[in-house]
Order: C-alpha cells, then sequence, then structure tokens
C-alpha cells in the first residue's frame, strides 16, 4: 500500500504511466483514474495503446468515436467522475488539419492527398505526435481536474516522450524548409545533389508519389508554426511540476531491466519520477522456526505442503532480490508492491479494489 501514491494523484494535473508490457499499466492507470475521481477529482484516463483492455476493464464500448472521453457510469464521490478515450491517431490527425489549415479548400486539398492518408493511418511515429496533440487538446480544454495517459510499452513510451521534441527539430530542419519553400526558390537553394537524389526517388517510387509527397510538405506552409508552438508546449507541460511519471514493472527479470532502463530515461529527460509500481509480487511466507526439522517426511500432504512452502519462498525472496535494484533506483519517491491477486481484475469493482490497495484506501 502507499499513501503517497494517494498523494500524487491528488496533486498532480497529469499522470504518465510507462513499462513493460504485460505487467498491468493499463490496469493499474484505471485503478488510479478510479482512486482520484473517488476522491473528488474529475479525471480522464486516455490509452495510447490500441488494444481494447481500458475499454473492456471499464465495461465501455467506445469503439465508435473513441477519440473523444467516454463517462464511466457510477464512478466517482464528491464531485468526482471518470472518463475515458482510446487514442485514434488518424482522427486526431485529421482534426488538427482541419483546425489549422483555416480554409476548407487547403484542408480538403491535404486530407485527400495520398501522401498524408498513408502518414495518418499508419506510419511510424504518427502515434506519437498524434498522442501529444490528443494531450495538448485535453489540457487546453480544461474539463479535467487530471489525465492520466497509458502509454505504449517501454520503448515506444521512450520515443512517445520525445516526440514533441522532435517534432519542433524537425519543423526547424533546413531540409523540412527547402521542401515548403516556393517552386522557384526550391529550384535556386537545390543543388545537384539534390536533383540528383530526387531523380532517383522518381525512378523508384514514380514522379506522381515524389511530386504528391512535396505538395504535401508544401501544404504544410503557414501551418507549421502552430504546430511548433503546440509541440513546445506539450514538452513543457511533460516536465511540469504538476505532472507525474510513474513507472509500472512486476518483479520479473527481464520486466525489472527493463523498468529500470526506463526509469533512468525518464529522469535523463527532465522529466519527474514519482513513483514505481510493482505488480504482481508473490507473497513472502511466514517463516516457520520447525521446518528444518521437517526435512525427510514421508510422502504425503504435509510434506507436499512443506515442499510447496520451501519453493514459494524461494521465489519471493528472488523476486525480491529483483527488484531491489529498481526499488533502489527509485529512492525518495512513492513506492507501491501489489501481490498477486487471487481475483481477475477485470472490472470496476475489481479494479475499485485494486485502487484501495494502491493508494492505501
Amino acid at each position: 500500500m502507499s499513501v503517497e501514491l494517494a498523494e500524487v494523484i491528488s496533486r498532480a494535473e497529469l499522470v504518465v504511466t510507462c513499462g513493460p508490457g504485460g505487467v498491468g499499466k493499463t490496469t493499474t492507470a484505471a485503478a488510479l483514474g478510479i482512486a482520484a475521481a473517488l476522491s473528488g477529482r474529475r479525471v480522464v484516463v486516455m490509452t495510447v495503446d490500441p488494444a481494447r483492455r481500458l475499454a473492456d476493464a471499464l465495461g465501455l464500448d467506445i469503439q465508435a468515436h473513441a477519440n473523444d472521453p467516454h463517462q464511466v457510469e457510477g464512478v466517482g464521490a464528491d464531485g468526482g467522475s471518470l472518463w475515458a478515450l482510446m487514442l485514434d491517431a488518424e482522427a486526431t490527425f485529421d482534426r488538427l488539419i482541419t483546425e489549422r489549415a483555416g480554409d476548407p479548400d487547403k484542408a480538403d486539398k491535404i486530407l485527400t492527398n495520398r501522401v498524408y492518408r498513408s502518414i495518418a493511418g499508419s506510419l511510424a511515429g504518427a502515434q506519437d505526435y498524434m498522442a501529444i496533440e490528443r494531450l495538448h487538446q485535453l489540457n487546453a480544454a480544461g474539463q479535467f481536474d487530471l489525465i492520466i495517459i497509458d502509454t505504449p510499452p517501454s520503448r515506444d513510451a521512450i520515443d512517445l516522450l520525445v516526440a514533441p521534441d522532435r517534432l519542433v527539430r524537425f519543423l526547424g530542419h533546413p531540409i523540412y524548409r527547402a521542401l515548403t519553400m516556393p517552386q522557384r526558390s526550391f529550384a535556386r537553394v537545390a543543388n545537384a545533389g539534390t536533383t540528383a537524389f530526387l531523380w532517383i526517388v522518381r525512378r523508384l517510387a514514380g514522379p506522381r508519389l515524389v511530386e504528391e509527397t512535396i505538395e504535401f510538405f508544401k501544404s504544410l506552409s503557414g501551418m507549421e508554426e502552430g504546430l511548433r508552438r503546440r509541440a513546445a508546449e506539450v514538452a513543457v507541460l511533460l516536465r511540469a511540476k504538476s505532472t507525474s511519471f510513474l513507472i509500472v514493472s512486476s518483479p520479473r527479470a527481464e520486466a525489472v531491466a527493463e523498468s529500470t532502463h526506463l526509469a533512468s530515461a525518464v529522469v535523463d529527460g527532465g522529466f519527474r519520477l514519482d513513483g514505481v509500481v510493482i505488480n504482481l509480487v508473490h507473497p513472502l511466507p511466514r517463516a516457520l522456526d520447525a521446518l528444518d526439522d521437517l526435512d525427510g517426511l514421508e510422502p504425503g500432504p504435509l510434506a507436499d505442503q512443506v515442499a510447496y512452502h520451501r519453493e514459494l519462498s524461494q521465489l519471493a525472496r528472488s523476486e525480491r532480490d529483483e527488484m531491489e535494484g529498481l526499488i533502489r533506483l527509485a529512492s525518495g519517491v512513492a513506492v507501491a508492491e501489489l501481490p498477486l491477486l487471487e481475483i481477475d481484475v477485470h472490472d470496476v469493482a475489481s479494479l475499485t479494489k485494486l485502487a484501495a490497495l494502491l493508494t492505501g484506501g
């Protein structure tokens, strides 16, 4: 149990949960959302992971209009409420273009561009950029006291965290500026190497695709200042004192190693690490003074129970040895160890029980 985690969700305006896959990160994010709602806060939990675990656990059918917050009925107290949404990167990208284009014809030209449709739907990294855009929209709307972001598994989470900085650098890159120049200016600055490169690309990909790519970047001309400003604002938000990062892990060796790497990346990136949650920890059985006297038992129920006690004790101790490095790295922040539960955490009722364990309720 951790009263400190209760303090984190009572003061934070943004909580970002990170961790390896399969450690209960989405479940933890949902449980923290319930705990905050029960304390009287208006909370929205956004998952960037395309899996439907969040919606299924909260009993929501949010496949349609998944990008909009949906209220979880019956959760909240003293004016608090819980909302959830699944990031739809393509819908967020379309909304961004429509809002920032300033002209319906210009917006339509971008939205129907083949290169844009490919980027919006499937380009690696688009999910990260749209996650920061959706976060900006939620934060600017001021509708919620607390936003909880459930990030994708570790390595993708690191990409998401640096996406605002990367977008700012890209929009200021000479190649981007050259591609968005008027045609005559572009011709003047393009050297022989650039021309040869474009000739090769045209041969391989087809002239139409190359022209549509250049046209796509040109169509963004005039929008980049707004994009740059929003990305910079999110970069500041992610590093603000009101933002807390929580690492979620399990005691498995590979999960602890990945979580330790992620915790270091969070701290090195200038983000505020405020807590570590270690799920699925086997309980350490109480020591039995007479255990050594039970060696050499005849086969039977008692011998089986003694063997089980020894195996469970060894497993629990080895897990604590694995966790030691991560807990040491998290010195000074809230640490919550959650035991391997007998119940399956899959609905609001079981998530509420998990919320109590997480926050000492």
